[in-house]
């Protein structure tokens, strides 16, 4: 049992600390791997869920971060305090649907468009974007997207782009409203694409996105930085995708 837990805070403290890793808090961690008790059955549904003492031997962090993480799963309805007699799972996470981080661009240019989105901002960019990935060169002039995407009625991505301006203009608005945007992006320009990059952080959700997503403050969400450039060099297109980090996973064939 000694073993285990030791285990169980190394693997914590590496992933907060490794060098080269993203560091995500402590606490984010915790909320997530509570979650993976609880959606495996390990917490089972209607058992006690262990002490804030065990916990924190667990996993040799203060007793107030377990607490903090353990008030998410209960803000979620996830588990229940009673006075004198602990702590209850109350009912596995509602959401059962993942969505898959496309890794390669025919994966992104070929997924499905969501079942809805709604529009909350499509201007004239009045600053360019600041690439998330060197190596090419800024146009003239920009328009901003600003989307919420839904799947069954749930918010899981808010999507900020930057689309070259003349490239919008010969797409419309239209055209990014009824199809995923990157399978337009393609069909417009073919062979003009010359490279695109995606980065993936973990973070927590500000005030605006928790509420666009439906979240608590500081909740787990994974983003995506993706930057399109066509054969001279300049990006033609720069994406910043929100996730919520209870919707999304990223898989790879690794061999």
């Amino acid at each position: 049992m000694q073993v285990e837990k030791s285990r169980a805070a190394s693997r914590l403290q590496s992933r907060a600390g490794a060098s080269g890793e993203v560091r995500m808090p402590i606490y984010v961690q915790l909320v997530t791997l509570f979650h993976r008790r609880i959606e495996s059955g390990e917490w089972p549904v209607g058992r006690q869920v262990p002490t804030l003492d065990d916990l924190t031997a667990e996993f040799g962090v203060a007793r107030a971060t377990i607490r903090y993480a353990i008030g998410f799963l209960e803000r979620e309805g996830l588990i229940g305090r009673y006075r004198g007699r602990g702590t209850f799972v109350l009912k596995k996470p509602d959401i059962g649907v993942w969505h898959e981080i496309p890794t390669t661009w025919s994966q992104l240019v070929n997924v499905e468009p969501d079942v809805k989105h709604e529009w909350i901002g499509c201007r004239r960019a009045d600053t360019p974007p600041v690439p998330s990935h060197p190596g090419g060169r800024l146009a003239a002039e920009y328009q901003f997207l600003h989307r919420l995407h839904r799947r069954d009625g749930v918010p899981y991505l808010i999507g900020r782009a930057f689309v070259e301006l003349n490239l919008f203009k010969s797409i419309g608005k239209k055209g990014f409203d009824n199809a995923a945007p990157y399978r337009v992006i393609h069909r417009q320009l073919g062979k003009a694409i010359a490279r695109a990059e995606q980065s993936i952080v973990v973070g927590t959700a500000s005030v605006d996105e928790a509420h666009l997503l439906d979240i608590s403050l500081n909740a787990p969400i994974v983003i995506a930085y993706r930057s399109v450039f066509d054969t001279k060099g300049v990006l033609i297109h720069e994406s910043e995708g929100v996730y919520r980090g209870d919707f999304v996973r990223v898989r790879t064939q690794l061999k």
